[in-house]
């Protein structure tokens, strides 16, 4: 006959079967499921923005979205007015040879933007970075020596904070390009002004036109994708592991 202590440690053991194979991969998918419901509300926002000009907008008009050109600007993060930089973020990685699960490993990631003028023609507007959306800022280039130096002295990120190989991911928005933006109008300072309002989404993107609704799809798509490979198993894991439990423990009580 199986001794009691036996039993309770197949009682515990279920348990933590139950905890690593199913908790954990219930806890991934609750993630993605909120991010998989937060892009579906960014998805609805921007297909309900209005598509206007620069010419026409004033305050109240809720949602808009506009198409134009980051404007040559002097009071700049840096370069010349025509090259102005305006907003950029920076990740820094290093590749970790200690652990079982060797490969690239974020260290650091920091942004800065400042508000700019957009210009589609029609007139010009000031967008407030503040609060955007970094999920669709674009795809960021592998900066070169010269270029990650630049960055890491204008975010003020140590580049001594890793002994080993580092690599830089950046991304930037100057002065010439087009983009798309998508946020509330509000009278700033300095006239009319696109910001992040509470509870609706602040996108600065070089995407445009169906590219940035396609983009949004996409995310909305791989995050419930995600919810549901992790979810399911994690779900029966989850149900095996307290069965078995409950089979353990119904075994140490029968043999009292």
């Amino acid at each position: 006959m199986t001794s009691l202590p036996e039993n309770f440690i197949a009682v515990f053991a279920w348990l933590a079967g139950a905890c690593f194979c199913g908790i954990v991969p219930l806890g991934i998918a609750a993630i993605l499921f909120f991010s998989t419901r937060k892009r579906g509300q960014v998805e609805s926002s921007v297909g309900a923005a209005k598509k206007t000009t620069i010419a026409t907008l004033q305050p109240g008009l809720g949602l808009v979205r506009l198409q134009g050109v980051i404007a040559p600007q002097s009071n700049a993060i840096d370069g010349a007015a025509e090259n102005a930089l305006v907003y950029h973020r920076l990740k820094v990685e290093f590749y970790d040879n200690d652990s079982e699960d060797s490969g690239w490993k974020g260290v650091t990631e920091k942004a800065h933007g400042i508000p700019f003028q957009l210009d589609d023609g029609s007139g010009t507007v000031w967008v407030n970075p503040e609060g955007l959306d970094r999920h669709l800022l674009g795809n960021p280039i592998l900066a070169d020596e010269n270029q990650a130096q630049a960055a890491c002295i204008l975010l003020g990120i140590s580049t001594k904070m890793r002994v080993g190989p580092l690599r830089f991911w950046l991304l930037e928005l100057r002065a010439g390009q087009t983009l798309t933006v998508v946020g509330n109008v509000v009278q700033g300072q300095n006239g009319l002004e696109i910001m992040r309002a509470q509870g609706q989404p602040l996108i600065v993107s070089p995407l445009l036109g169906q590219a940035l609704d396609a983009r949004i799809t996409t995310q909305k798509k791989s995050s419930l994708t995600g919810t549901l490979i992790f979810g399911i198993p994690g779900a029966l894991f989850l149900l095996c592991g307290l069965g078995g439990a409950l089979y353990a423990l119904i075994r140490v009580l029968l043999a009292k």
